[in-house]
């Protein structure tokens, strides 16, 4: 993405409204604040996860997750990114402090811990016009989930009520009804990557990584487990390896 600084840029600024609530300028790091959005500010609740997502047509745009629902932003021109569309929390009167969103084809799915949640699928391919809110999916033994990763025609969902670990959900055949699949519910899993049918999922409550191979959908299955320091803490989130060689831990 040509624009991925300023993704980063705005991720910055979620924590720092979560933190602070503050709007000042970093001025460290060589990074510097281009732009922020504030629309959906709540007293009480504040903004989680963000996502980035490409059109066809080359725009970028920001997904947000915010306490009484999800943003999306065009941020195809820093000075001037502005509010696109919003989708309200599923359940009207009930907030989540968190809630998170993955991108497949035209698709963004967003989940959160709000029982009977589900999926909430909106439709983007109408953008820079407009998105379209299509439904929220529940699939059966289905109600929340903490977080959600995706790679390939596939949902990763963690530390979901139908499993404590990793559950795969499968959008090939149609990507409006997720078909369960396989799961790896051995450890609580916070969150996860998935690269090259290899999961890499933190398990916050161990303070350990769990690598998983799932070549099978259907069958996954663990390679190691392993704690992320000597002193054990808790692994709360994973970021991609650098060219196949490291993986990135926070706490």
């Amino acid at each position: 993405m040509k624009k991925l600084s300023l993704l980063i840029i705005l991720t910055v600024t979620v924590s720092i409204l979560f933190i602070e609530n503050s709007y000042s300028q970093l001025g460290n790091k060589n990074m510097y604040m281009l732009s922020n959005i504030n629309t959906h500010a709540i007293q009480g609740g504040y903004y989680s996860s963000v996502w980035g997502y490409v059109a066809p047509d080359g725009r970028e745009y920001a997904i947000m997750g915010c306490y009484d629902g999800t943003l999306f932003v065009d941020v195809t021109d820093a000075s001037n990114i502005h509010e696109v569309g919003f989708v309200p929390t599923p359940t009207p009167g009930y907030y989540n402090i968190w809630r998170e969103m993955k991108t497949y084809s035209h698709y963004a799915y967003i989940v959160s811990e709000i029982s009977n949640s589900g999926f909430q699928i909106v439709d983007l391919q109408y953008l820079p016009d407009s998105i379209h809110y299509v439904k929220k999916y529940v699939p059966p033994g289905y109600s929340s989930t903490h977080s959600i990763s995706q790679s390939g025609p596939y949902l990763y969902v963690n530390g979901a009520s139908i499993g404590q670990g990793v559950t795969v959900y499968d959008l090939s055949v149609d990507p409006l009804f997720p078909v369960k699949r396989g799961a790896y519910n051995s450890f609580y899993v916070h969150d996860c990557r998935v690269i090259d049918d290899t999961i890499y999922a933190a398990n916050i409550t161990s303070g350990s990584v769990s690598i998983i191979n799932a070549v099978n959908k259907n069958s996954l299955n663990l390679v190691t487990v392993f704690s992320n320091l000597p002193v054990q803490v808790r692994t709360i989130l994973l970021y991609q390896r650098i060219r196949n060689i490291y993986l990135l831990l926070t706490q």
